[in-house]
């Protein structure tokens, strides 16, 4: 089964050789992989040209954004399957044969992740894990609500070629969380299923978009939470100008949004060791948001724990 990978390019010269040959070590061998250079100015595109397999496509085309270059390979894909990748992130040799022996098994499913690892800046895989099983009847309905990405989405997701056309692809309105809103989508069309065991590693920046814009990224999330919720409600969907103009977090969302973005830095710190300096940060989203805060430790406490084999009743 031909599997089509999609992977945009953005500057991102220092990593791309290593995520095709990812790519291309994988063990199932029917690939038919897209490089969509969305107008680098470095030469990450001439490594990827270079890449002797037949496989690799490289099409170059200007600046669109990371939306936009996904709804471009996704045009040129001719798998029945699609793959999406980020162009720093790397996946472990069997992520794809496991992902699609789980998305043929079960009809109800559309859409297979797994759990990730995390991956320094310099390179070196980190013991904490990023990933949950979204098929309990609660996370489905979050799912469709736009409230959970239970895996890193961009580098992860594989899913019939047919399903994500039908659902509208990425929205390129969407500046961010983009990957959020289109899993809603497709949760619309049926389950999503999580393989419980490390496929992958996602790379995490102290500098992403999430961590300097942290309010305007909430902002967007909750844009998109209310559009889905009014989607699977019957409702008139709102309008993302007049949403952003409107825009007044209350007291309650902007407690939550700071102890959200003091987890987030504690859990960057500790996982570059640096737990002195973690840990005020996590006592200071404890002291915000107790429950809020307890609920994301045990989560990634409970991803440390995943077996080996696939989560019973998640696949």
């Amino acid at each position: 089964m031909l599997v089509s990978v999609i992977i945009p390019l953005y500057n991102t010269e220092k990593h791309i050789e290593a995520c095709l040959a990812s790519v291309l070590s994988q063990t199932h061998r029917e690939l038919d992989v897209i490089v969509v250079d969305d107008g680098s100015t470095d030469g990450g595109a001439a490594i990827a040209e270079s890449i002797a397999d037949e496989r690799i496509r490289v099409d170059r085309g200007p600046n669109r954004g990371g939306a936009a270059a996904r709804n471009h390979g996704l045009d040129l894909a001719k798998g029945e399957i699609v793959a999406f990748l980020d162009a720093d992130d790397l996946w472990y040799p069997d992520k794809l044969s496991e992902q699609i022996s789980v998305l043929q098994s079960d009809r109800d499913v559309v859409a297979v992740g797994a759990i990730f690892q995390y991956l320094s800046g310099d390179g070196r895989r980190l013991l904490s894990q990023i990933g949950q099983d979204a098929r309990d009847a609660g996370s489905r309905e979050r799912l469709k609500r736009g409230q959970l990405a239970p895996f890193p989405i961009n580098s992860c997701l594989i899913a019939w070629a047919d399903t994500v056309r039908a659902a509208g692809g990425y929205d390129e309105s969407l500046p961010v969380v983009e990957d959020i809103d289109l899993l809603s989508r497709l949760a619309l069309a049926g389950s999503v299923a999580t393989v419980m065991r490390p496929l992958g590693a996602y790379r995490f920046h102290s500098d992403s978009l999430s961590a300097r814009h942290h309010a305007r990224v909430k902002m967007f999330m909750r844009f998109v939470e209310q559009r889905a919720t009014a989607r699977l409600e019957g409702r008139p969907t709102p309008d993302l100008e007049s949403f952003v103009s409107a825009y007044r977090p209350t007291r309650a969302q902007r407690r939550q949004d700071g102890a959200a973005r003091r987890f987030r830095d504690a859990g960057m710190l500790a996982m570059e060791g640096r737990y002195v300096r973690a840990t005020p940060l996590c006592a200071l989203a404890l002291a915000a948001r107790p429950w809020y805060t307890l609920r994301r430790i045990a989560a990634h406490l409970s991803v440390r724990r995943t077996p080996s084999a696939l989560a019973q009743g998640g696949i």
